[in-house]
């Protein structure tokens, strides 16, 4: 049901640019605030150059999340997603940069590489370097239906309407009568992307201690953090030699 791709191949570049929105997902690396944000329609202010490179034209808006988290961290997630009959979620997994309005030259030029006219009132081009995509089944995401409105007339009475699909219960319960289900959440959903404890009932069922996942979880978070970790090795240095100082000085 999931797939990766090193790139964007060319089927799903066409797919995306289809598709009536996508959204944004960013974080900063401390804060409590996780950004999700839908953007405009793809085929008029999303463009993809090559399996690997992207961008966006970013409208002014309330907010300034997804500008802040990729000036931080670079970090930047989008997503693609079917609300027609035939499901799927698509993800790019990108490091992103920001070309401001402000800096007229840079700005103008990747316009004139999207083949876009510049949009009133937008603040920025986010360029984006595709590092993994993703496919998965979009089965929970409803569909966009026609539904005649009672006691309307025929011109006036239809209108768009979101549902359920039951594909996703349908599956659930296929796995449930041949009980496979416990075993599937033990291969796709013990971990994260990210090598991250998930759901703990699939670490048991797939004979891991969640107790230890979640002791080496935070151990590498810790040695992942490597400006910390340095800004406490150059402050302890700091205080030492300090502390030398202030000896030699009262003895």
């Amino acid at each position: 049901m999931v797939q990766f791709f090193d790139g964007i191949p060319d089927h799903l570049a066409k797919w995306a640019l289809t598709q009536p929105v996508f959204f944004t997902a960013s974080a900063p690396l401390t804060g409590s605030h996780v950004n999700v944000s839908p953007k405009g329609l793809p085929s008029s202010t999303f463009t993809i150059f090559t399996p690997n490179s992207a961008a966006y034209i970013d409208a002014t808006g309330s907010g300034s999340e997804t500008v802040s988290h990729v000036y931080e961290n670079g970090r930047v997630t989008i997503m693609f997603c079917s609300f027609d009959a035939s499901p799927r979620i698509l993800r790019f997994f990108c490091w992103g940069r920001i070309v401001e309005y402000d800096d007229r030259k840079r700005f103008l030029e990747l316009l004139g590489r999207m083949g876009k006219e510049e949009i009133e009132g937008a603040r920025a081009v986010v360029e984006l370097r595709v590092w993994k995509v993703q496919t998965s089944c979009g089965y929970g995401v409803p569909y966009l239906s026609a539904c005649p409105v009672p006691d309307a007339d025929e011109v006036e009475g239809i209108r768009a309407e979101l549902k359920d699909r039951e594909t996703m219960g349908h599956w659930a319960s296929k796995r449930i009568e041949k009980n496979e289900l416990r075993k599937y959440q033990a291969g796709n959903n013990a971990y994260s992307l990210d090598g991250l404890p998930a759901l703990r009932a699939a670490l048991r069922d797939a004979g891991k201690s969640v107790l230890w996942e979640r002791i080496s979880a935070r151990g590498r978070r810790v040695i992942g953090q490597k400006e910390t970790l340095g800004m406490g090795v150059v402050m302890g240095i700091l205080m030492v030699f300090l502390w030398q100082m202030v000896v030699v000085r009262f003895n």
